[in-house]
């Protein structure tokens, strides 16, 4: 592994042959995003953690793209750290957080944090469950014995749903983009295919891949890592979550 410090305040941590998973989406992504009300976000996540979480908590954010929602978030948490696999996510925010490129199963901290958290069904990019184990058994080493983990997970029902709106298209800063949702209910992989224009002409494609795991799985995996499931939400909100919920809020904890 190789580590550099960045203008830009990105440390990264990833290899010279590291490919950016989102090195062309990230010129659009504000663009996609721009639904969503990242304060509101960062308000339910902290609801729902601060009465489990320590006072004052240390927190990590993994996966956390171009740190919309740390923006908020850190706010309300002011020990607070960013990773994301993409540099190209990280490089546009201006974020005034020291913000680390690393794969989020691969934790590059000698520290432990009282709050990990992974939002946006960012754990759906891992796509085979010894991936998803290793993601868990890498929190687990990193926790606390009082921590937290909190995330959420896209399920097979938000999937279906997305099929009605399969194709999309738009123009974001001087770019022309056009996505391709498609799910394929054997193999539980979810394809988003982006084609996109650059301002000079040039066209590039890029493919996300997510698994779609059973809502069981989730549990299943957090038993052996050694986490345990303290609370499971139906995601944005405080009712229970179900196998048959668009999206899910896991909150878990170390077994001690």
């Amino acid at each position: 592994m190789q580590s550099r410090y960045f203008k830009t305040g990105i440390i990264s941590l990833h290899n010279q042959n590291h490919t950016d998973p989102y090195l062309h989406v990230a010129n659009i992504y504000p663009h996609l995003m721009n639904f969503v009300s990242y304060k509101w976000w960062a308000r339910y996540i902290y609801t729902i953690t601060k009465p489990k979480a320590v006072k004052n908590p240390s927190v990590l954010e993994l996966a956390a793209g171009n740190c919309s929602l740390a923006g908020h978030l850190s706010k309300l948490y002011k020990n607070y750290i960013v990773t994301d696999i993409s540099q190209s996510m990280l490089k546009h925010s201006d974020i005034k957080l020291v913000r680390v490129c690393c794969d989020m199963t691969s934790i590059p901290f000698n520290k432990l944090f009282d709050l990990i958290l992974i939002s946006f069904d960012s754990v759906n990019y891992l796509l085979s469950k010894k991936r998803l184990l290793e993601l868990f058994t890498e929190v687990n080493n990193h926790l606390t014995d009082k921590g937290i983990f909190t995330f959420d997970a896209a399920l097979e029902s938000n999937s279906y749903k997305h099929q009605k709106t399969a194709a999309t298209k738009g123009r974001a800063k001087g770019f022309i983009y056009h996505r391709k949702s498609i799910f394929m209910p054997l193999s539980k992989i979810h394809k988003n295919i982006f084609t996109i224009e650059y301002p000079n002409g040039e066209i590039f494609s890029e493919i996300h891949k997510q698994k779609i795991y059973s809502y069981e799985t989730f549990f299943e995996i957090a038993e052996k890592s050694g986490l345990y499931v303290v609370n499971c939400f139906k995601a944005f909100s405080y009712q229970k979550g179900k196998a048959t919920s668009d999206r899910v809020q896991f909150i878990m904890k170390r077994k001690v």
